[in-house]
């Protein structure tokens, strides 16, 4: 057994949910985190901390920037910022798996996931910040500077969210787990920033007291298990009906997912992504809003997914900066790598630049053979 003092670069890997906003009356306010993940994968490189080294696994990253700009990078230097911490160079491997541009949260998962990788960074300096603060700087990151996409994707389950003086209030509730959330992505993206500038600057009285109505009906109907109310409770009047005019078949998809057994449905988010909401019949639902789509001449991905209860989370402890570990003999396996290990076992301890312990995932392979199934030992 040989023990050495290893000099690690510290790193962390944080998984953050899609979300569903408003969820048809909850305009601005209401919204519901799903299981659908965004991966950041974020090591210490001691490089250049301006310029960071950012790669992007999945063809949904594709339009994704990969240069200081990258939003998940802006969040993340925000936080060492505000502890007035010199933030250290990274790099950064996004596994994007939620459509950007869909009404799903895409951007609050790069907002939140860049402020809880820093933090669990920062708890290595003693600098780590509570989830109230971390929320108030997702909201301030966030382009549109509302809570109800990052507030769920940071607490996760359905959170009611609100301003107040400037101090953001958020509310988590358990979502029901009898309820999946069936969701519909077109394969057009819809502009927000087009989408509000649709809605008018002032309501009628009516539509307020309608939309406020059905929020407390929503809430009390998800609460008691009166999923029968869901329909009546995720009518709107207050975006939909003015972002119907980019998305036209809207309605349609909405009515044949209700028409096939779900609760209620409505818009997600902005757009262009659809959520019904139900016990049963989930591919009769999926099938049924698909199947209408396609009348409309609309292709698109159909999704079943429960809701996530937790947030966004670190699924790794960051490794400290110095650590003492026994390497063991070769024939179990472990040995010094680069970033890529691929190379062969040997009869001691190969030395690399990556300074990273990895260990091979196969039991006993033989030292004389290569082995590419690889996992790191810590």
């Amino acid at each position: 057994m040989l023990a050495m003092a290893l000099v690690l670069p510290a790193s962390t890997t944080v998984l953050t949910p899609a979300t569903s906003a408003n969820l048809g009356p909850g305009f601005d306010s209401l919204g519901l985190a799903l299981q659908l993940y965004n991966r950041f994968e974020v090591t210490e490189s001691g490089e250049d901390p301006h310029l960071p080294r950012i790669e992007v696994r999945g063809n949904l990253g594709a339009s994704l920037s990969t240069g200081p700009d990258n939003l998940f990078f802006r969040a993340f230097v925000l936080l060492f910022k505000q502890q007035q911490v010199d933030p250290p160079a990274v790099r950064i491997r996004m596994t994007i798996n939620v459509p950007p541009g869909c009404g799903l949260g895409s951007s609050a998962t790069a907002v939140v996931g860049g402020l809880v990788a820093a933090n669990d960074l920062l708890r290595l300096r003693n600098k780590a910040v509570t989830r109230e603060v971390l929320l108030a700087l997702a909201v301030e990151a966030e382009a549109g500077k509302h809570p109800d996409n990052v507030a769920p994707a940071l607490l996760g389950g359905l959170v009611a969210t609100t301003s107040v003086d400037g101090k953001i209030h958020a509310v988590k509730t358990p979502f029901p787990d009898a309820l999946k959330a069936v969701i519909f992505t077109p394969s057009f993206p819809m502009d927000t920033v087009a989408g509000r500038k649709l809605l008018p600057s002032s309501y009628p009285k009516a539509d307020v007291t309608f939309n406020t109505g059905r929020v407390a009906l929503l809430l009390t109907a998800l609460q008691t298990g009166r999923y029968e109310l869901i329909g009546e409770a995720m009518q709107d009047r207050l975006h939909q009906p003015y972002r119907q005019a980019l998305f036209p078949a809207m309605p349609d998809i909405i009515d044949a997912a209700i028409a096939a057994g779900a609760h209620g449905a409505s818009l997600s988010g902005g757009g262009s992504s659809l959520i019904a909401l139900t016990s049963s019949h989930f591919h009769e639902v999926l099938r049924a809003m698909q199947d209408t789509a396609r009348d409309f001449g609309i292709k698109g991905t159909g999704r079943i997914l429960r809701a996530d209860q937790q947030g966004a989370r670190v699924i790794n402890a960051p490794r400290s900066r110095v650590r003492k570990e026994a390497i063991a003999r070769y024939e179990d396996h472990y040995y010094w790598s680069p970033f890529n290990p691929l190379s062969r076992h040997g009869s001691g301890v190969e030395t690399a630049l990556s300074l990273q312990l990895w260990r091979c995932s196969r039991c006993r392979v033989s030292a004389s053979r290569r082995c590419n199934r690889l996992a790191p030992a810590f």
